[in-house]
C-alpha cells in the first residue's frame, strides 16, 4: 500500500500554488485524514498529464494519491483516458476540494466539474470595491 502525494505546475486552475505550498496543503489533508505520505511525486513544469505518476504506479502499485486540486487532472481527452486506464483503482483524494474517490466515474466527473469551473466568468476583486461585488451578486441571484 503506497500513498503518494502529488506536486505539478504552479498553475492549478483559478490558483497559483508553488510546489512548497502544495506540499503544506497536501500534507495538512493527509494529517487531517490520518493518511501517511510515502512517496512525493513532482510531475514537471507545464505538465498535466500526470505521466510521471502513472510510471510511478507501475512501480510502486500506489493505492492513493493525494493531490491539492481536481484543477491538476489532465484537460486533454487522451491523456485523461491514459490516466483512468492506468489508475482506475485508485484513490484520488483533492484537498482544496475535500473530496476522495475511485473509478471511471469519479476522475470524469472531477474532470467534467474542473472544466465547468474554468468557464466561470472571473472577476478582478482588486479592481472592485466589497460594495460592488456585493451588488454584483445580488444583481446574478
Amino acid at each position: 500500500m503506497t500513498v503518494a502525494s502529488i506536486t505539478t505546475d504552479i498553475n492549478i486552475g483559478p490558483f497559483k500554488i508553488p510546489s512548497n505550498g502544495q506540499n503544506m496543503i497536501m500534507n495538512n489533508y493527509a494529517s487531517r485524514n490520518k493518511l501517511t505520505v510515502e512517496l512525493v511525486i513532482p510531475e514537471p513544469m507545464m505538465s498535466n498529464a500526470l505521466e510521471t505518476v502513472q510510471w510511478l504506479h507501475k512501480e510502486n502499485n500506489l493505492t492513493k494519491v493525494i493531490m491539492c486540486s481536481f484543477h491538476q487532472l489532465p484537460k486533454d481527452e487522451n491523456r485523461a483516458k491514459d490516466l483512468i486506464k492506468s489508475m482506475e483503482n485508485v484513490e484520488f483524494h483533492f484537498a482544496l476540494e475535500g473530496i476522495s474517490g475511485k473509478g471511471k466515474k469519479f476522475l470524469l466527473d472531477s474532470i467534467k466539474e474542473s472544466k465547468l469551473f474554468s468557464q466561470a466568468m472571473k472577476i478582478d476583486s482588486t479592481k472592485s470595491s466589497w460594495s460592488e461585488l456585493f451588488e454584483m451578486m445580488k444583481k446574478n441571484k
